[in-house]
């Protein structure tokens, strides 16, 4: 297989996983629209909660890790 094969074919996967996470943002979407906050809101803070102790947990350097809190605390 050449390598212009190889970029093809991983080319071709990025663009699956794209389409798929499009899908999936515009279902999240759908389902915001549909459902009420109450039960929306305590999934999409466990979500940020867990992104947020994901990038604690990684070891990143601290000037990282204050941007990630800094946002964090403006959103709230």
């Amino acid at each position: 297989m050449s390598d212009s094969n190889v970029r093809d074919k991983l080319d071709a996967k990025h663009e699956r996983n794209d389409e798929r996470r499009i899908e999936a943002v515009k279902r999240w979407a759908a389902y915001v629209e549909s459902a009420p906050p109450e039960e929306w809101g305590p999934q999409l803070n466990k979500l940020v909660n867990a992104q947020v102790q994901s990038a604690r947990d990684s070891q990143l350097p601290a000037e990282h890790y204050r941007c990630v809190s800094e946002a964090v605390q403006t959103d709230e």
